[in-house]
């Protein structure tokens, strides 16, 4: 058990097994656990031990604090950071129209996105993108998870954002 997703390599260290041993294990945890009240989940690059959803009710329950929620514009901001980072405050403050300093703030405090550098460029902004945390609390693999943008909306063209038509964008 951890908190953070284990890779078929830490597995292979900590059990002194060959990888097709642990990946043999796995898919055999994977198909028990259901019954049990456990899944076994490949996320974040790694595989983590949770609950069963249809515990989860029970779950919550015993162990979580009341829920919060994200707001519209905190939803809007993190889909704006998860697909197009790195991003700058900026360019997600052109794309939203409105000052974002108080969502961005609270996706950094509940850890969904981080300083991932700095844009080359007059005053070097930060640039932004998601955690790990967020890659497990969405119950992504990877980034490229996310499901595709629809026709028209923004993409990057030589670093910066810009809305284009799909058509143009490809």
């Amino acid at each position: 058990m951890a908190a953070e997703p284990t890779t078929d390599k830490q597995l292979c260290v900590a059990t002194l097994a060959l990888a097709h041993e642990v990946r043999a294990a796995l898919e055999e945890l994977r198909g028990a656990g259901g019954e049990r009240g456990f899944v076994l989940r490949e996320v974040g690059g790694g595989w983590l031990l949770s609950s069963h959803p249809d515990c989860r009710d029970d779950v919550e329950r015993f162990l979580l604090p009341p829920k919060t929620f994200l707001s519209q514009a905190s939803l809007e901001t993190l889909a704006i950071v998860a697909y197009l980072q790195p991003v700058t405050r900026a360019e997600i403050e052109s794309l939203r129209g409105v000052n974002v300093d108080g969502v961005m703030n609270t996706l950094q405090q509940r850890q969904f996105i981080q300083e991932i550098g700095r844009k080359d460029g007059i005053g070097r902004p930060i640039l932004y993108g998601t955690t790990d945390f967020f890659l497990q609390a969405f119950g992504l693999q990877s980034i490229a998870g996310l499901p595709p943008l629809p026709e028209g909306a923004p993409t990057r063209i030589a670093g910066s954002v810009v809305p284009l038509p799909l058509a143009l964008a490809q």
